[in-house]
């Protein structure tokens, strides 16, 4: 047996994906570290890589959602009165793109330039603090399946393996940029690697593995703490760390 002939799954539950909320304010707040940087720097960096990577992986939600290769229940916003606001298709679609792509890429950005400066390592680490609390305090409620997605398909190992590729070659190209790619890389690693752990920890995100017997069947294992490593590790080291420094190389470089 391979590791195509298996499958493993990542799941999602309670409402992360779903809470506008969140989603508005990590955008805020990304859109708060561009300017910063604009007024400190005079640099459009991070707006360059912020809103590049949230186009392009709103252009990916769009079709994971319409393709049903992912379906997630409709987003929704919470007023101050605590009445869920249910938005329109398109715009969760957009917010849901912005905190997969701009969010992540700016952080990993702005404080990877920034990682041996004193005020931004405490700043940064007051970040991770904050979505450590808000996480670990957030009560959960919902155990039904927000979404469920397969990691080893082919085709979706085939895209990591030319995204990879790609990256490599371009760090060839231009091996001056390696320092400051190598920071946001590590950033980017750093904190969805505490997000995904916490999220583990608070069952909002777990795993499925199903192995396929000599009768061609798939009986679904229990997952070990192990299979979870192995599966939330390659999708914090390569969907997302190694997938999103292909931005840099768009937007930046």
């Amino acid at each position: 047996m391979t590791i195509l002939d298996n499958k493993y799954y990542i799941i999602r539950r309670g409402d992360f994906a779903i809470n506008g909320n969140t989603k508005i304010f990590y955008s805020l707040f990304s859109i708060c570290l561009c300017i910063e940087e604009y007024i400190q720097l005079n640099s459009i960096e991070c707006f360059n890589i912020m809103i590049g990577s949230t186009i392009i992986w709103s252009i990916i939600e769009c079709f994971l959602h319409y393709s049903n290769t992912r379906n997630i229940k409709p987003m929704y916003i919470t007023n101050f009165n605590g009445k869920k606001i249910y938005l329109n298709k398109n715009i969760g679609i957009f917010l849901q793109g912005f905190q997969e792509g701009g969010v992540i890429t700016t952080i990993g950005l702005y404080f990877g330039d920034r990682l041996f400066e004193p005020k931004y390592f405490y700043f940064f680490h007051t970040l991770i603090g904050f979505i450590i609390c808000t996480m670990a305090l957030k009560p959960y409620s919902d155990s039904s399946v927000l979404s469920k997605r397969q990691i080893n398909t082919p085709s979706s190992l085939g895209i990591i393996g030319i995204i990879s590729i790609y990256n490599v070659k371009n760090l060839i190209k231009n091996p001056y940029h390696l320092q400051r790619q190598t920071s946001m890389l590590f950033c980017m690693l750093y904190i969805s690697s505490i997000w995904t752990f916490i999220a583990y920890c608070k069952n909002f995100r777990n795993v499925e593995v199903q192995i396929k017997n000599n009768k061609g069947e798939y009986i679904t294992l229990k997952p070990t703490h192990f299979n979870a490593l192995l599966i939330l590790g390659y999708d914090v080291i390569f969907e997302i760390g190694m997938a999103y420094i292909t931005f840099y190389n768009w937007f930046i470089i």
